[in-house]
């Protein structure tokens, strides 16, 4: 049984069924009227993995079987408000790639990408409307948008606590917030709920290490995004900070002559490169994430060893733990 992937054809089907029954509507108006349905349409079907929706879709159903077609529906709002997140991203990135294909203000305009962004947003709030009522729900889908974009905003402005960033960006963004909705709807109880939200954090956090990490040693091919980008834009991740935490002043000072620059030498990076392997942050990295990812499936197996989220979370876990 593979989880993530029945989930997705699945999902692929009914959210391309919904935006076909939005761009007929917006046609109705007036024949251009439907070119940004059609954009976020084509985002979405240029790839993706699906894990929010699925880790949403799961959560509930580890605990109820009741309305799943809807909450299938809903868990398109994960995929929607990153589809806004990412499309407006990659405009503050000034990106090139996304997916292997170009970004949407790339591929057509600006004013198209930051208009596509914002109703990916709007459905998202349509949906979500038409469905929830419930005001702890409400409370916890609001913090869910407003995280991420702080996160965004923290990482846009370079402060120094990467944990901090890793936490917002990813943690609470993608693993906790989806889940935790779903356990809202499904009314599953506090003590139970926390016992997810340690584990979900701790995913989380690795996920985005390991993001990190094939960020800068991918192929670029296979990544669909350039490996150099996070030192283009100066971010502060994991890998850069055990990189200046064990450099000499020499290895310092060419790191910074090109980190957070558009344009420096291929020789530059490649070097870079070689002196995390060198210094053994590379195989360091390695190590974590798998002796991590070993404890957190050992709390997994004694918290909940027969829900269908910890067979989810043992997939992603092979996803995270892959190492080419």
């Amino acid at each position: 049984m593979n989880l993530l992937l029945d989930f997705k054809k699945q999902f692929n089907k009914e959210i391309n069924v919904y935006l076909d029954k939005k761009i007929k509507s917006a046609e109705q108006i007036d024949k251009k009227a439907s070119f940004l349905f059609k954009v976020i349409r084509e985002f979405i079907n240029n790839g993706g993995k699906r894990f929010r929706p699925a880790i949403f879709y799961y959560a509930f159903s580890s605990y109820s079987s009741q309305n799943l077609a809807a909450v299938l529906k809903l868990s398109f709002i994960f995929e929607l408000f990153h589809s806004f997140a990412l499309i407006h991203d990659d405009i503050i990135d000034k990106s090139d790639l996304r997916r292997g294909h170009p970004t949407v203000h790339k591929k057509y305009d600006l004013s198209t990408a930051i208009l596509a962004g914002d109703l990916a947003l709007m459905l998202v709030d349509e949906i979500f409307s038409q469905e929830i009522n419930k005001s702890k729900t409400i409370n916890l889908y609001n913090e869910f948008k407003q995280e991420l974009l702080i996160g965004e905003y923290l990482d846009t402005v370079k402060i120094a606590d990467v944990n901090k960033i890793m936490e917002l960006k990813t943690a609470r963004y993608s693993f906790i917030k989806p889940a935790i909705i779903a356990f809202s709807l499904a009314q599953v109880g506090e003590k139970e709920v926390e016992k997810w939200e340690e584990i979900l954090r701790e995913v989380g956090i690795l996920f985005q290490i390991k993001d990190d990490f094939e960020g800068t040693f991918a192929n670029g091919k296979t990544l669909g995004k350039p490996t150099d980008s996070d030192i283009k834009e100066g971010k502060n991740t994991l890998l850069i900070k055990k990189f200046l935490e064990k450099s000499n002043n020499k290895e310092k000072k060419r790191f910074y002559s090109f980190f957070g620059k558009e344009n420096f030498k291929k020789e530059d990076f490649i070097w870079y490169k070689k002196t995390l392997v060198k210094s053994k942050i590379y195989d360091e990295i390695k190590e974590e994430i798998i002796s991590k990812l070993t404890k957190i499936e050992n709390k997994l197996n004694l918290y909940f060893p027969n829900k269908i989220l910890t067979q989810l979370m043992k997939e992603i876990f092979i996803k995270i733990g892959d190492f080419y």
